[in-house]
């Protein structure tokens, strides 16, 4: 029951939050101790080595909801239950600036308890309602502003394109049933090369999982939504854009991919190559609209999109150190972009900074800020020490061993994607820290440094960024046993 508990609590919790009679301070030691809990059950079910596997309720005979304990389950839960405390105290914080608080960490909460019991669906049903909850669960955060304009219309693009992308998704999952009637995940995926299999039905059934889903991990043509939702409230946009939303939709192409419909059919087919495609462009695509991007948010929005189209890339090589190094990739990507969000809300808040522009001089400041930024953007461009080395690197690896033209285009998307990586994150740091010899240091009066809380936050995950980039060997060793699954 361990694992009902987990994803209860925060759900249960965030309902009661508003019908609670406490001031401002006792709410935030409430949510924050409710998140840490949480992520102590969570992390209980990651040291647990029993195999769970628990059926909730039956549906029919051969469908129920349930929920499983499997290594990419414990993978997932790893990174939410690391990083939603941090999240969270960030939170206490810097909603002090904002309006209608209760209801934010109400579905904060709620939102905690969804993603978790994602992680551990144990099939396509159970997935796919969580998958459709964590939508509604969001949707109060991306429109946090309800008096905008903005926050209302990125709304509604959000509401509309995660139906349509559900959608996609339940139609791949109805043909997918109908094929093989099981919707069990199994390591090595359910379906068997035969002469009496529907190839054509299948591999329409996988493209539209992949897009489907593919529509939370911002894919070409749905990226736009990602930069949309930065009107929002920074700690929603970390976790949108590094932990709950786009994970999502990463994990879950994971989860169809090599517990569904297997390595063994898709290799080679035309559903693999037109998914490799959509992946190789949106890495193109996301890092181009970055580098043209004035706005800091929605420049990291669109290195996002980039990014998670770098671990579909990685998965959709279909081999097992490609599924290693997308692995990596999902854990490393959201420790780094989470802090950069989190250094980008800081200045926001405490500079009144929002765009590439204004940020001149601002590191003498705001050092702290500014160094945590400097550390998590040398690792998205994947330099030595840091955790971005490791997973770009296994990812340049893989794609070299798997030794196909698509793998050879996918290195060369990734190497330009690399070198503009670095022209638009250091197009911010270098100006923050080396203004022009005429800039005047009186823009600079009114500016201070982050408080304690968001400083404590972004310490931690500077030091996660640099702890994984020099000791991830054990790591390393427990992704290539799930990816061979053992759990």
């Amino acid at each position: 029951m361990v694992i009902i508990l987990m994803i209860i609590l925060p759900i249960l919790t965030g309902l009661l939050l508003p019908f609670l009679k406490i001031n401002k301070l006792n709410r935030n030691i409430y949510v924050v101790v409710v998140a840490i809990l949480t992520s102590v059950i969570a992390f209980s079910t990651i040291i647990n080595n029993t195999n769970i596997d628990i059926s909730i309720i039956n549906i029919t005979k051969e469908f129920d909801i349930g929920f499983k304990n499997d290594g990419l389950a414990k993978i997932f839960t790893m990174i939410v239950a690391t990083l939603w405390p941090l999240a969270t105290l960030y939170s206490t914080e810097y909603m002090e600036h904002e309006e209608n608080q209760t209801s934010f960490f109400r579905y904060y909460l709620i939102a905690y308890g969804i993603t978790l019991g994602l992680a551990h669906s144990k099939n396509l049903i159970t997935m796919y309602l969580f998958y459709e909850l964590l939508t509604f669960s969001t949707l109060p955060l991306v429109m946090h502003k309800l008096h905008d304009k903005k926050s209302l219309y990125a709304g509604k693009v959000y509401l509309v394109l995660s139906i349509l992308g559900a959608s996609l998704a339940l139609m791949g999952i109805i043909i997918f049933i109908n094929l093989t009637n099981n919707v069990e995940f199994v390591y090595g995926g359910l379906v068997q090369n035969n002469d009496t299999l529907n190839k054509s039905l299948l591999y329409l059934s996988y493209i539209l999982c992949f897009i489907g889903f593919g529509v939370k991990a911002a894919v070409v043509p749905f990226t736009f939504w990602l930069p949309l939702a930065g009107v929002a409230p920074t700690p929603v946009s970390a976790l949108l854009h590094a932990v709950a939303v786009v994970k999502a939709g990463v994990f879950a192409i994971m989860r169809v991919t090599y517990f569904s419909f297997g390595v063994e059919v898709l290799q080679g087919s035309i559903a693999q190559n037109i998914c490799l495609i959509i992946a190789i462009t949106t890495i193109f695509y996301g890092s181009i609209m970055a580098l043209k991007e004035r706005h800091i948010k929605r420049r990291l929005a669109y290195s996002t999109a980039s990014n998670l189209s770098y671990i579909l890339f990685s998965v959709l090589l279909l081999t097992t150190d490609g599924f290693v190094a997308g692995i990596l990739h999902m854990m490393f990507h959201a420790i780094i972009k989470i802090n950069l969000f989190f250094a980008t809300g800081s200045i926001m808040i405490y500079a009144g900074k929002e765009y590439i522009q204004d940020v001149k001089g601002i590191a003498k400041k705001m050092p702290i800020t500014m160094f945590t930024f400097l550390v998590a953007s040398f690792a998205l461009v994947g330099l030595p020490l840091t955790c971005g080395f490791i997973s770009k690197y296994a990812i340049i690896t893989s794609a070299i061993n798997a030794g196909t033209t698509k793998s050879m285009i996918g290195i060369v998307a990734i190497i330009i994607s690399a070198i503009l990586t670095v022209i638009y994150l250091f197009s911010i740091i270098i100006p923050a820290y080396l203004p022009s010899k005429d800039f005047d240091e009186q823009h600079l009066k009114n500016i201070k440094e982050a408080g304690l809380s968001i400083r404590i936050v972004l310490i931690t995950i500077t030091i996660l960024i640099i702890y994984f980039g020099v000791n991830s060997t054990s790591l390393v060793s427990f992704v290539e046993n799930v990816s061979k699954g053992i759990n």
